[in-house]
């Protein structure tokens, strides 16, 4: 059984959701109970507090049901509310026979002594890398690591600068949870340098184009192009790009991030640019499957290079196609994932 942050959470998505169907073709029951509404959601008509209730109630509903049906094991995504509350949490460990926590983020940033204690509760750990599993390790010894990865089937290198050149405006693509949004504040200067030169677009898919007008780069001379997030377009929406951007500052945070987007850009056979921050600097290597910029002039040198000579995509982007199709696709990494739950459900 799965207990999940939501239908449309990118972390239930990659972490869960896409190996579902592959396990069942396995033979494996599976169980997803979601979070209703969304973990980070709210109904509208509800609002804030009064959604947060309805989640609480769903999720007690959720453990009788678990209590009744008995799984082998029982998967926790993250936690079960984005609150300090643990109880619940608690109660699953009383119920589950055997209990596996996944994460693909640093919990442990936002509420450390609640990250201390989900580790603690649990059978086992499966990480999304290496840094988190470094830090699981210090309080839970039973770590697996799993890269979230993307399923191999779903893309197709549907976008080419080199064919598309003629045809401008070429696309500077980013793609996440409008939360984030505010990281491509570190790329303001260098796209406005680049849009002087080129006839560029920066396009944004999100859930909310809020954050991306707050921004306001289309009153510094760049083009920008907002494009809401959906599940049926998702794809297709990402082969629009010509190059693929993922910068994020150091911090606490966003060092424990899995590179989901530069995964998502490689698999789609789109050049992707990242700032060196945590795992991502492990999934690229510079000039030979991606591009990693840090400074301001160094993003303007990258993504000014690669306008100007569109042609040195071809061997990157098949390499970049080849590290995610050996590492970090649903592919490879399924029978790792069953093994581990097999493991666990066996006590070991």
């Amino acid at each position: 059984a799965f207990l999940t942050s939501g239908r449309f959470v990118p972390s239930s998505r990659f972490r869960v959701l896409q190996f579902v169907p592959h396990l069942q073709r396995l033979g494996h029951e599976c169980l997803v109970l979601p979070s209703r509404p969304d973990k980070y959601a709210s109904w509208p008509l509800l609002g804030f507090r009064l959604s947060g209730v309805i989640k609480r109630r769903n999720r007690r509903a959720d453990l009788a049901a678990l209590e009744r049906w008995s799984p082998g094991v029982v998967v926790l995504e993250r936690e079960l509310f984005s609150d300090a509350t643990i109880d619940l949490e608690q109660a699953l460990r009383r119920i589950a026979r055997r209990l596996v926590l996944d994460i693909d983020d640093g919990l442990f940033a936002l509420n450390r002594r609640k990250f201390e204690m989900l580790c603690g509760l649990t059978d086992h750990v499966i990480a999304g890398n290496d840094l988190l599993a470094t830090r699981v390790q210090t309080i839970n010894p039973r770590v697996t690591v799993i890269p979230t990865c993307v399923d191999l089937e779903k893309y197709s290198r549907i976008s080419n600068l080199k064919s598309q050149i003629s045809n401008p405006p070429l696309i500077l693509g980013w793609t996440g949870t409008a939360a984030n949004i505010e990281y491509l504040e570190i790329l303001r200067e260098p796209l406005k340098q680049v849009a002087r030169e080129f006839p560029i677009e920066l396009r944004v898919i999100a859930e909310s184009d809020r954050p991306l007008r707050r921004l306001g780069f289309n009153r510094d001379g760049i083009p920008t192009r907002s494009i809401r997030w959906s599940e049926a377009t998702e794809v297709a929406d990402l082969g629009a790009f010509n190059i693929g951007l993922m910068p994020m500052p150091d911090t606490d945070w966003t060092r424990y991030k899995c590179g989901l987007k530069i995964l998502q850009y490689m698999a789609a056979g789109i050049p992707a640019v990242a700032s060196p921050v945590g795992v991502n600097s492990q999934i690229i290597h510079h000039g030979q499957n991606g591009w990693l910029a840090t400074t301001p002039d160094e993003w303007t040198f990258v993504l000014r290079q690669l306008l100007s000579d569109p042609n040195r995509y071809d061997s990157v982007v098949s390499a970049a196609r080849i590290t995610v199709a050996e590492n970090y696709s649903v592919q490879v990494q399924l029978p790792r994932l069953v093994a581990c739950l097999e493991g666990v459900c066996a006590g070991q």
